[in-house]
């Protein structure tokens, strides 16, 4: 089951490259290379693909997979949530987001039913351990996602690193 899963990593909004606005060209660009990862890794076996719900990348690489599948590829979303609630103090929009992915999932995985200090690594630690492959957008900036494709890099997963692939961000600015 393993070889079949693909998991996601990257950044929240506010660490995402000069804090990346959607809708800016190279945040379209950054879109245009994650449905490319997702089909890719979709051409290689993967069906299911496992986000850790977070803002920011893991909700739009969860969106992605819900467009693509809209669209006839045979994929599915799967949700790893560190807690039941975990988003109930995001901004509005984003727990909308959240909410309405969520109720697309094939599968949920709560790792706590509680919030725990650890609860966040702990769900990292699941979403690779789960997964042959992880496609993340991991720039250096330390923090969860360099912990999570550290460990992915260990595990010995694919990785398909979206900011490898980066373009300079000064049209954001």
């Amino acid at each position: 089951m393993k070889s079949s899963v693909c998991c996601f990593s990257g950044y929240r909004p506010e660490k995402m490259p000069k804090d990346m606005p959607e809708g800016c060209a190279a945040f379209t660009d950054m879109l245009s290379r994650l449905r490319n990862a997702i089909q890719k890794a979709a051409d290689n076996g993967c069906r299911h693909f496992l986000s850790g719900m977070s803002r920011g990348f893991d909700l739009w690489a969860a969106e992605m997979v819900l467009e693509l599948q809209m669209q006839g590829l045979y994929i599915d979303l799967w949700a790893a949530i560190a807690y039941p609630g975990m988003q109930q103090y995001w901004e509005p929009e984003w727990q909308k987001r959240y909410h309405t992915v969520l109720s697309q999932a094939a599968r949920i995985f709560p790792v706590f039913d509680r919030y725990q200090p650890e609860c966040y690594t702990i769900r990292d630690r699941f979403l690779v351990e789960q997964s042959s492959r992880c496609i993340c957008f991991f720039d250096g900036t330390p923090g969860g996602t360099a912990y999570t494709v550290a460990y992915a890099r260990r595990s010995g997963l694919q990785i398909d690193n979206l900011a490898d692939m980066q373009l300079t961000f000064d049209e954001c600015l």
